[in-house]
């Protein structure tokens, strides 16, 4: 992934892609050639995104409900832990997982 690069690395990058979907070399990009640059561009986020996706909606919510008990013997916290029923403990830990994925998204 380019997370790091500067302004001027990625526009080469993308000028490489163009060029590279160009087949008739006319400079241009036609119906056939865009579809085929998009889904070149496109590859790489949509697997990022399928990732977050998973991680938020299967793996941070089975983690929560198997941790609830370790949490429940926290002093202070577990008796309200305790109290809560699991879906709403579950959709507080995927809540703090999705902004910690994003503070450290945007630190990058």
């Amino acid at each position: 992934m380019c997370y790091n690069l500067s302004l001027s690395q990625k526009c080469l990058i993308i000028l490489f892609h163009v060029q590279e979907c160009d087949i008739n070399t006319d400079g241009e990009l036609d119906r056939q050639e865009l579809v085929k640059f998009i889904r070149k561009l496109t590859k790489d986020t949509f697997i990022m995104v399928s990732q977050g996706l998973l991680i938020t909606l299967a793996v941070a919510p089975t983690i929560a409900v198997l941790t609830k008990r370790s949490t429940e013997g926290v002093p202070h916290v577990g008796k309200v832990v305790q109290k809560m029923p699991n879906s709403v403990y579950a959709s507080l830990v995927t809540l703090a997982v999705v902004l910690f994925q994003q503070v450290v998204e945007s630190k990058e």
